[in-house]
């Protein structure tokens, strides 16, 4: 409560100063960012390690805001986003500064959509709503489903039910969708997403998702496959196991869960300049396990216990530990033993059944019979179902 007043207090005393959008530069660090504005970087000492560990995980070209003193140009605060739902908030708080780490304001609105298909999923979905966020999100939801280059055709349609959030006017982070059926020569094909587990199912209860994601990135090669029974190590000169896969990719790329599980060990396993370096731990249903490792840095809230889902962001791409490049050293493991990450594509997860199943189907009625409104009395648009404000300061 303590740190909502004094966040409030200083924004609404700042609400005279314009504030103004920037863009976070590449190989930027927040020390700079503090010699910058002729900040001491003394205040660093002062912070605990999440605090100071969060200022590392800011990427590069993420938009923040500034507020500035009209008259003598002296920042007054800057709110710089980790991730979608926090932000590193430095204030000046009677001529010191303050850094404190912040719940990210924005306002949540439920929207559908009703749209017949011209060109592409994503030019057509683009000229309605605006941006591309929306239609690469269906894109990965029925990745297992539809071809989307050979299956959609002209005429054929899309209607969708989905959450997006707003912040300082724009659409902030991920696109939910909670909603939607493809519809290809007459034949609907629905996603209904479940809360309880974060999967999306169709109207018969079986899931549209494979257990593990194609990729954990975006790589620009694999520099290293998958090789048992050993490989000449690159730094040590030793024939060694190489028990997983290497992917190279700059500095930052994020780093995603392949599925759903519960972070087993996130940090370094034994010194932070050897081995595996930075690493996360992920279990999985029916004894999998994947390690993410020679990380740069660890994404907001991921931490030993916490529960992560497809597609979530668990770290960042770096070289720390025993590594010759910038890249993810990627392991699966099934109850103890390792296995080939690219021999995994077509593992599925489990189907719903009984009275989970039961509920499950009413709900996706529910959703069906909205869906078939929406397609029977609008083409081509998009329109606002709820709002939801979660803003009310001038900076946020």
């Amino acid at each position: 409560m303590k740190r909502i007043l004094v966040f409030l207090s200083c924004a609404l005393a700042l609400f005279a100063h314009p504030v103004t959008e920037k863009v976070w530069e590449e190989s930027r660090v927040f020390y700079d960012y503090l010699a910058e504005n002729g900040i001491d970087p003394l205040i660093l000492h002062d912070l605990d390690d999440e605090t100071f560990g969060s200022l590392k995980t800011i990427l590069a070209k993420t938009p923040f805001y500034e507020q500035r003193d009209k008259d003598s140009g002296r920042l007054l605060h800057a709110l710089i986003p980790i991730g979608e739902d926090r932000q590193i908030s430095l204030y000046d708080k009677k001529g010191s500064y303050r850094i404190e780490i912040v719940p990210t304001r924005y306002a949540v609105v439920t929207e559908k959509l009703n749209a017949k298909i011209q060109n592409s999923l994503q030019q057509d979905l683009l000229q309605i709503v605006g941006n591309s966020r929306l239609s690469m999100e269906l894109t990965a939801i029925y990745e297992t489903r539809v071809d989307f280059r050979r299956d959609l055709q002209k005429n054929d349609r899309v209607a969708a039910i989905y959450e997006r959030k707003i912040r300082m006017g724009r659409t902030w982070g991920a696109i939910t969708v909670k909603a939607a059926f493809i519809e290809m020569r007459k034949r609907r094909i629905y996603a209904v997403y479940r809360a309880e587990d974060g999967s999306y199912y169709d109207d018969r209860g079986e899931t549209l998702a494979n257990l593990f994601l194609k990729y954990p990135l975006q790589f620009t090669k694999i520099t290293s496959d998958y090789q048992p029974n050993g490989r000449v190590h690159p730094i040590l000169g030793a024939l060694r196991p190489h028990l997983g896969v290497d992917f190279g990719a700059p500095k930052g790329t994020p780093v995603v869960s392949v599925a759903d599980g519960t972070v087993r060990f996130r940090g370094c396993q034994k010194s932070c300049d050897q081995g595996y370096g930075n690493i996360v731990i992920v279990e999985h249903r029916n004894g999998w396990e994947t390690r993410y490792a020679h990380l740069n840095g660890f994404a907001s809230g991921v931490s030993s216990g916490s529960r992560v889902r497809q597609g979530q962001t668990i770290g960042y791409v770096g070289q720390t530990g025993i590594a010759t490049g910038m890249h993810l050293h990627f392991e699966v493991r099934k109850s103890g033993e390792t296995t080939n990450p690219l021999s995994l594509r077509n593992a599925r997860q489990n189907e719903l059944s009984g009275e989970e199943l039961k509920k499950f189907l009413a709900d996706v009625k529910e959703a069906q019979n909205l869906l078939d409104y929406m397609a029977d009395v609008s083409e081509n648009s998009v329109s606002r179902l709820s709002s939801v404000s979660r803003s009310s300061n001038p900076i946020n």
